[in-house]
């Protein structure tokens, strides 16, 4: 079943992601950043999706 509420974790700090925002890293996944996290996802080049 699909799991719409899916608790979904920062791939920087591991954890609960306030605010998400998605990127994708340097091998096309996308991953889900936390606010606090984007200026280290940005200076590691990971771009916006």
């Amino acid at each position: 079943m699909l799991n719409l509420f899916k608790k979904k974790k920062c791939a920087m700090c591991g954890q609960k992601a306030a605010k998400p925002t998605e990127y994708i890293n340097d091998r096309e996944e996308k991953v889900i950043i936390c606010y606090k996290c984007v200026p280290y996802a940005e200076r590691r080049a990971f771009r916006r999706r």
